[in-house]
C-alpha cells in the first residue's frame, strides 16, 4: 500500500466526514469523494465502515467517567479515569469494543475519550482543567446523582 503525505487542512477536511470509531481516513476520503460526486464514486467493498452494532453505545460511558473521578476526589488523570471506566465496565463491554483501530487502541478506548470531549461540550467535566486531568463540575455532579 502506497504512502501518501497530506496536509493538516486537508486532514480536517476529510474528517469532517469521518464517523468516529467507525470509519479511518480512507474511509472517511471514500465519503468525501461520494458527498463531493453526488454519490457516483464506487466504495470498494473492503473500504467501507465497520457495523457499530456490536459497540456499547457512547453515552453509556458518562456514568463510569463521573463515578471514576468523584471516586478520586473530583478528578484525575486520565490514565486513572481510563482504568477506573474499564474495571467498572468490564462486564458491560461487547465485543466490538475490544477490537483495535486502525492505530492500534481498543474501541472502548478511544470512546471513553471521546465522550470526555461530549462531556466537556455538555458543561459535566471542567474544559479549562490541566491538560490530561479530566475535572467533574457541579453539572457533572447532578447529573450523577440524577442516574
Amino acid at each position: 500500500m502506497p504512502v501518501i503525505r497530506i496536509s493538516d487542512e486537508l486532514f480536517k477536511e476529510v474528517q469532517k466526514y469521518a464517523e468516529p470509531l467507525v470509519d479511518n481516513f480512507e474511509t472517511a476520503l471514500w465519503k468525501a469523494l461520494r458527498s463531493v460526486n453526488k454519490g457516483n464514486v464506487g466504495v470498494p467493498v473492503k473500504m467501507t465502515s465497520t457495523r457499530t452494532a456490536n459497540l456499547t453505545r457512547q453515552k453509556e460511558f458518562w456514568k463510569p467517567i463521573l463515578e471514576t473521578i468523584v471516586s478520586k476526589g473530583g478528578k484525575a488523570d486520565a490514565q486513572a479515569v481510563v482504568d477506573g471506566v474499564e474495571s467498572r465496565m468490564k462486564s458491560r463491554l461487547k465485543s466490538g469494543d475490544y477490537e483495535s483501530n486502525t492505530d492500534g487502541t481498543a474501541k472502548w478506548f478511544k470512546a471513553v475519550h471521546f465522550q470526555r470531549l461530549e462531556m466537556v461540550h455538555q458543561g459535566l467535566l471542567e474544559h479549562n482543567s490541566p491538560r490530561g486531568i479530566w475535572q467533574i463540575t457541579d453539572k457533572g455532579r447532578q447529573w450523577l446523582s440524577q442516574q
